[in-house]
């Protein structure tokens, strides 16, 4: 279970008795399910991992990809395998701004998904990498 970014929100995510996968929105105060989101796979191979980011998203690693959700909508909203290498209930977990996305993969190691500003993220990152490597070398 996982509140979303302000707290105002309560998702759960996991596989019922039947071995069906469920993600779902719930009413605190009443108890009871507000959203069910369809898109799951219908049995799976072990723990559902989820998250949520910046009060608008859900993504879910379901059998051997990563699916995505608009919270206000229960209909899938896209998916990716990102490709290839995903275990079959990766874990997955958003960076603080919600432009990253770390999914684990079958060979123990991890691939970081991106949105356009992840991207540029990315790229300065790597450029600020690639300038202390370079500076690390000429002052030595």
């Amino acid at each position: 279970m996982a509140y979303n970014a302000d707290g105002k929100r309560l998702f759960s995510c996991g596989t019922n008795k039947e071995g069906e996968s469920y993600l779902v929105e719930w009413n605190e105060s009443e108890g009871t399910i507000k959203h069910t989101y369809h898109g799951l796979g219908k049995s799976s191979s072990g723990v559902v991992q989820f998250d949520t980011i910046k009060n608008r998203f859900l993504a879910v690693g379901d059998k051997f990809m990563v699916k995505f959700w608009d919270m206000d909508n229960d209909s899938l909203l896209t998916s990716t395998d990102a490709n290839g290498g995903l275990l079959a209930s990766p874990c997955i977990r958003f960076n603080k701004e919600g432009v990253l996305l770390a999914v684990s993969t079958s060979d123990n190691s991890i691939k970081i998904l991106a949105n356009s500003f992840g991207i540029e993220l990315l790229r300065t990152a790597e450029k600020h990498i690639l300038l202390e490597s370079l500076l690390g070398v000429f002052c030595r």
